[in-house]
């Protein structure tokens, strides 16, 4: 009769680790989640109507001729299309934006334009590439808060995809 208790309290205790129930009393987290970096900006709930959430994770991209690690939060909208919201965690989040923006230096065009929103700043990047033989722009709005940058981008409407970096509430 022991040897089954003991085996129902392994098989107990095994099934509760697992499950990811367990806490961690210090942050309140359970024990299997991880935290990214810029999680705290990215938006997962109250979005703009056509928008969902579809996950989070920590990757790095490349701004000017040097890879950044930043955690991006990824949308699809109504109409199929990707959205991103991308979060660089740094202590000169201005020398970041200028080495993003100096990118488009040699484009013949002007690509910015300083637009507002949620009480600050922010710069809507237009950019072009060339798909199908047709020249199709894909959009970035830019901004930078206390030590971070953040950038929002899809190659859809630049509407949704102000949208989306209002909806961050930074």
């Amino acid at each position: 009769m022991s040897k089954k208790i003991l085996i129902l309290s392994i098989f107990i205790a095994v099934s509760i680790l697992i499950s990811g129930c367990v806490t961690d009393k210090n942050n309140e987290t359970t024990v299997n989640e991880t935290k990214t970096i810029g999680s705290d900006i990215i938006p997962t709930i109250n979005l703009p109507s056509g928008f969902t959430y579809m996950g989070i994770h920590d990757t790095d991209i490349e701004v000017g001729n040097s890879s950044k690690k930043a955690t991006e939060g990824i949308y699809k909208i109504e109409e199929g299309e990707t959205i991103y919201i991308q979060v660089f965690k740094t202590e000169k989040p201005e020398e970041l934006l200028d080495e993003f923006k100096a990118q488009y230096k040699d484009a013949n065009y002007d690509p910015f334009t300083e637009i507002s929103f949620n009480g600050h700043k922010a710069t809507k990047v237009t950019y072009y590439f060339v798909s199908n033989g047709q020249q199709v722009p894909k959009y970035y709005v830019i901004w930078t808060i206390k030590n971070s940058m953040i950038k929002v981008g899809s190659s859809t409407d630049d509407k949704k995809v102000i949208e989306l970096a209002t909806a961050t509430n930074n």
